[in-house]
């Protein structure tokens, strides 16, 4: 039997467990609470701050996420500069679909229209996922040391993301030998230091995405230490590595819910502040992903 045959057979188990683990971790979020509770949480918003945290996350994260895309891609070759716009544009189509499928709709845009090489925007998009890591790491062991904040997760994310940090200041920036165009096309990310520039935008679209959960929080009437923000943003990215359904419906709010719940919050409220931080997540970027189809490239 070939090996292409068998590492799908293999995967099969740990996706299983993965979905088992999502499932329960539902199914305990929900079996809490007081759907009439929850209808009076959600009855109970102030819907300026959800207002004001909806345009946070349309400009700071439109910008932050876009200028570190952007910054990733300054040493790579092409045709034709990708402007800030057509950056947007790709990231916002992309956002409407799955997320290897929206990565893939990038690569093939900017290789198309701008004429980037497929290689090296693959490795770029890698590149944006350890940097997304590196960045929630740094922001969250800044909240560590917050007066009176929860430290032990948020110190352990911190220390993690210093020392990846402090690994990539020390790497040799040519490497030697031959590679393939995959690993020249990191090099050469690591060669020319793209990589900080990125990591400064992560660490502002993280700083944003921290605010958004600090005000969907105070719309609910929800006063926790901002530590406790740290936390639940720490917990959804938990959720997130699982498994989900499209949308992240479900997992993103029990991870919310886990969060809080621990933190002291009542289940009801707590899962009222997961929905209406999701809405301010997902209803804005569906938004700007319809009308970004519409948009041609020039």
């Amino acid at each position: 039997m070939s090996a292409a045959i068998v590492a799908p057979r293999m995967r099969w188990p740990l996706r299983a467990a993965a979905w088992l683990i999502a499932a329960a971790l539902v199914v305990v979020a929900v079996r809490r609470i007081d759907f009439g509770a929850l209808g009076s949480a959600l009855r109970g918003t102030a819907w300026g701050w959800v207002v004001l945290a909806t345009v946070c996350a349309v400009v700071g994260n439109t910008l932050a996420q876009t200028r570190r895309w952007q910054a990733l891609l300054e040493p790579i070759p092409h045709r034709q500069r990708a402007s800030f716009f057509d950056l947007a544009r790709s990231g916002a189509v992309s956002s409407l679909l799955p997320a290897r499928a929206g990565e893939a709709l990038r690569v093939i845009e900017l290789k198309r229209r701008r004429g980037y090489p497929a290689g090296p925007l693959i490795a770029a998009q890698l590149a944006e996922k350890g940097i997304q890591a590196i960045s929630l790491g740094l922001v969250l062991g800044i909240c560590a040391l917050l007066p009176g904040a929860w430290a032990p997760p948020l110190a352990l994310a911190g220390a993690l993301a210093l020392t990846a940090v402090a690994l990539l200041a020390v790497l040799p920036r040519r490497a030697p030998g031959v590679a393939g165009r995959f690993l020249d096309a990191l090099r050469t990310l690591h060669a020319e230091r793209s990589w900080v520039w990125s990591l400064l935008w992560s660490m502002v679209s993280d700083a944003v995405d921290l605010l958004l959960v600090g005000l969907c929080l105070r719309a609910l009437g929800i006063e926790v230490h901002p530590g406790v923000w740290a936390m639940v943003l720490l917990s959804i990215n938990l959720a997130l590595l699982l498994p989900s359904t499209p949308g992240h419906f479900g997992i993103l709010e029990a991870g919310a819910v886990v969060a809080l719940t621990t933190a002291g919050v009542a289940a009801a409220p707590a899962l009222a502040f997961a929905l209406v931080y999701h809405a301010v997540q997902l209803v804005p970027g569906t938004v700007l992903g319809a009308l970004a189809i519409s948009v041609p490239w020039k």
